[in-house]
């Protein structure tokens, strides 16, 4: 049985080949050694969506962040340009970009500088993490 598609689809190798050598040229570097692609914008890395991290706080912090929050809020806020806001009902800090936020990894700055509060850090030894490139926390339980 010979059906009517096979006859429809038809695909000019000159055309094919043609269109590949011109990617390619695009993609190369002026010495023909490497790939040659712009730099991508920090925006671009996101595609535009909003991102969001939820912090849950411990009982036993949650006063210590309410009696701070205006040093939790202000570096959060002015120099990371993300939304942040405290759910007192579930004990939860939300932090989330918006289209103010320059840096794509801020968010993470923040969140690690929120749970750092929440371990037990004093709020100026949690800031450096806002400050200092490459610093992470991790905890575990003993």
């Amino acid at each position: 049985m010979t059906s009517n598609y096979d006859d429809k689809v038809m695909i000019d190798m000159d055309n094919l080949t043609t269109e590949v050598a011109e990617f390619k040229a695009e993609k190369i570097s002026q010495d023909g050694s490497k790939p040659d692609f712009k730099p991508v914008d920090p925006k671009e890395l996101v595609n535009g969506k909003i991102q969001t991290r939820k912090i849950r706080i411990p009982a036993n912090r949650f006063t210590p962040l309410k009696n701070n929050w205006m040093k939790v809020y202000t570096p959060i806020v002015e120099h990371l340009k993300l939304q942040i806001r405290m759910n007192p009902r579930a004990k939860i800090v939300e932090i989330r970009t918006c289209k103010d936020t320059e840096d794509p990894s801020s968010i993470q700055k923040a969140a690690d500088f929120v749970r750092a509060f929440s371990l037990g850090f004093d709020i100026d030894d949690a800031a450096a993490l806002l400050r200092l490139e490459e610093l992470y926390i991790e905890s575990f339980e003993i």
